[in-house]
């Protein structure tokens, strides 16, 4: 009789059948349409939905990474390699990207509105922070406003901005709608010993005043584009090492691009667009990155066939 602790368990069966089959796109698709019909009953908050889908849109190609991980015939450096890369990919997409949704409790906060006005930093605040500045553009004003803050080691700069699109209304009406674009963050250091932010320019009509909000930045853009590019080159060692083709590499650039793309775009109070957009564009863009480090790594990453191995399987 055949030892069965030998073989693969009945879980293993099982994950592998979900993650190579139709099980988890279709798990994933029915996640994001819950959440979506959710939203738009007003049962969830802008900051809850963006969150979910920043989650569950990295994690499905976390899941997509993993699959060769499962085959037991396959290398054991390989397989673990898959297994590191996909655990990277989800942390380096989803952390940043839910870090500028719900970005916490901020270090400083207040509001201005007239060139001159400041807002205290308390002692002891100072290093590098993310400030979120938002405002509201007054209606029939100025198209624009720009600012400028001083009390960073470089000032932070930047604009409220109001654009215009035709929009079709019925079978053959159209009207000129406008879409304000009034939050964003900035990255920043605040320097050891600063005492103010002081609004040091403002050009433009605001519609109120702006709201300033400084928090911790745990996940700077420069440090998350260089892990981004670190895990790719994981991605494509593991590839190569079990004589993959993009396998790991392309669901592993979709996520990352995904996360880099919704932690500089998003904000709490525009968070939902740039989570469902990130979707897409993701895709597009972190499928190109993945085949790229998958044909580079194969130059430089030898799998177990050229050293004497048993051939891997080609999953083309």
């Amino acid at each position: 009789m055949a030892d069965r602790s030998t073989g693969p368990s009945a879980l293993a069966f099982w994950l592998e059948e979900a993650l190579t089959g139709w099980i988890l796109p279709v798990a994933a698709l029915t996640a994001l349409l819950a959440v979506a019909a959710l939203y738009w009953s007003g049962l969830l908050p802008e900051q809850v939905t963006a969150t979910l889908v920043s989650v569950i849109a990295p994690l499905t190609a976390a899941l997509f990474v993993l699959r060769p991980a499962l085959d037991p015939s396959r290398d054991r450096l390989g397989r673990l390699l898959v297994v590191a890369t996909a655990v990277l990919a989800f942390a380096c997409s989803a952390v940043p990207a839910v870090q500028a949704i719900l970005p916490g409790d901020p270090l400083v906060q207040g509001d201005l509105g007239i060139e001159g006005e400041t807002i205290a930093v308390p002692a002891g605040v100072s290093g590098r922070v993310r400030v979120l500045v938002s405002g509201k553009l007054r209606q029939g004003g100025d198209s624009a406003v720009a600012f400028s803050f001083a009390g960073p080691e470089r000032p932070i700069e930047g604009r409220l901005e109001r654009t215009y699109r035709t929009a079709r209304i019925g079978r053959s009406g159209s009207a000129r709608v406008a879409a304000d674009h009034t939050s964003d963050f900035y990255e920043a250091v605040l320097p050891a010993g600063i005492s103010e932010i002081r609004l040091d320019r403002l050009q433009g009509q605001l519609g109120g005043r702006l709201r300033l909000a400084v928090y911790r930045d745990w996940f700077p853009h420069s440090a998350m584009l260089l892990l981004a590019l670190l895990v790719l080159i994981l991605a494509g060692a593991a590839d190569a090492r079990l004589g993959l083709r993009g396998n790991a590499a392309i669901p592993a650039g979709m996520a990352l691009a995904y996360g880099i793309l919704v932690a500089m775009n998003a904000t709490p109070a525009a968070a939902v667009g740039q989570a469902v957009g990130g979707v897409l564009l993701g895709a597009i863009v972190g499928s190109v990155a993945g085949a790229g480090a998958d044909v580079l790594m194969r130059r430089f990453v030898q799998g177990p066939s050229r050293r004497g191995g048993k051939p891997p399987r080609d999953e083309d």
